[in-house]
């Protein structure tokens, strides 16, 4: 199967998001948990159409075009598979969104205009289900990255479902349904604090029981879904902000309140001190329409060197201040 991403289009920086997350100053690594890349593809194990299915995604060109190869490698297969799984990597890598309003949007913004440039191309990874996306966020609330890995880890290995497959193995991200019958006990052996535990079991229970049809939450307004969102216990403004941006594709989402976000404004912007949810939201509005995306390329710096970054501040600013004279 073959998918045409509009272009601009970097698979390389996009999977560097999914794979690796940002440098840890101890040098730590993080072993995959359910995105993984083998054998010069990404993969990822998911629940398709009522089946588990293995499929990879990998980069190619055709007619001079590139194009994105998605193969199942194992699980079950046929004709509703395949085009589910299309659907799903489609969705996935953003492949029909058009990024030219963006980087037409931005491209008078000093700082924004820079990293439109240094990521081009680049999609904000959407994860493959809205539940999986709820449940993550709920996991790396108040935590560092470090015991989100290790909570996250222990609750895949201990509830997700698993294929072999080349001599690796698989695992997808738990179904409600395997959350819902849990008790609290249970999942605080996992490290998953009381308040959380009762968290994740309650919107699972909902979820699985059709109190909360995730579905539907693809043809609702972006604030209609932030409102459905926050219905549900464990879910603040900053995890409905944050499932919007990366399990909805919604554009327009801001979750001001991110402390890596107000840090990120605070370096590029040069402010004296770390701007408030409120400074976030008025230095946002030039962004209106695609502030999504904006947060976005902000938190992806830090991915890059820290060198990089001096650089680039120096760049932005000297170049200010020389049409300043």
């Amino acid at each position: 199967m073959l998918l045409q991403p509009l272009p601009p289009f970097d698979f390389a920086r996009t999977l560097r998001f999914i794979l690796s997350p940002p440098a840890l100053l101890n040098g730590r690594v993080f072993a995959p948990l359910v995105d993984h890349f083998q054998g010069g593809e990404y993969r990822r194990l998911a629940h398709i159409a009522g089946h588990v299915v293995l499929y990879g995604v990998s980069e190619g060109r055709s007619r001079k075009a590139k194009v994105l190869r998605v193969r199942i490698l194992a699980g079950a297969d046929g004709i509703t598979v395949r085009r589910e799984v299309r659907s799903l990597v489609a969705r996935q890598f953003a492949t029909d969104l058009d990024l030219g309003p963006f980087y037409r949007l931005v491209k008078r913004d000093r700082v924004l205009g820079k990293l439109a440039a240094r990521f081009r191309g680049l999609r904000i990874p959407q994860a493959p289900s809205v539940y999986e996306s709820v449940v993550s966020a709920i996991l790396e609330q108040q935590v560092n990255l470090t015991f989100a890995h290790q909570v996250k880890k222990a609750l895949v290995e201990t509830y997700g479902e698993a294929i072999d497959f080349e001599g690796w193995r698989y695992r997808a991200f738990p179904q409600p349904q395997a959350l819902a019958g849990r008790t609290t006990e249970e999942l605080r052996t996992l490290q998953i604090s009381g308040p959380k535990a009762r968290y994740i079991i309650g919107f699972s229970r909902a979820v699985a029981g059709g109190g909360f049809n995730l579905d539907e939450l693809r043809f609702l307004p972006e604030e209609a879904i932030r409102a459905r969102l926050l219905e549900h216990k464990g879910v603040g403004p900053w995890t409905a902000e944050y499932v919007g941006l990366r399990a909805l594709g919604n554009l327009d989402r801001l979750p001001a309140s991110d402390v890596g976000l107000q840090k990120a404004v605070q370096f590029f912007y040069r402010l004296r001190k770390l701007p408030d949810a409120g400074r976030v939201e008025k230095i946002a509005r030039r962004w209106a329409g695609w502030r999504s995306y904006a947060t976005f390329y902000l938190w992806l710096t830090y991915w890059e060197p820290v060198e990089w970054k001096r650089i680039l501040l120096e760049e932005i600013y000297s170049k200010k201040r020389i049409r300043s004279r």
